[in-house]
């Protein structure tokens, strides 16, 4: 759809009346809505890429879990013998 295309829409002016109606600019609000719709398809792309590595390497979504409160325990183990123990 070529940009003039979709400015000359009734819907981009419904939009533009929306928008001004709270004191913003169409053009603004629609490059917003426009980045946060980029990055939500490179999370996704980015996930899809985490999930396909995942299924190569044999790990289980439990074995995650597992790998992730085995480290939290470990890194909890040094804190735990620097604390200021109180004298009575």
């Amino acid at each position: 759809m070529k940009q003039e295309t979709l400015f000359d829409t009734a819907i981009w002016e419904e939009f533009q009346k929306e928008a001004r109606k709270r004191r913003l600019s169409p053009v603004r609000v629609a490059a917003e809505l426009l980045r946060e719709r980029l990055e939500i398809w490179e999370d996704e792309r980015l996930f899809a890429e985490m999930r396909r590595d995942a299924r190569r390497s044999g790990y289980t979504e439990a074995d995650a879990v597992d790998l992730v409160r085995q480290h939290r325990l470990e890194k909890k183990k040094p804190a735990e013998k620097k604390k200021p123990r109180a004298v009575s």
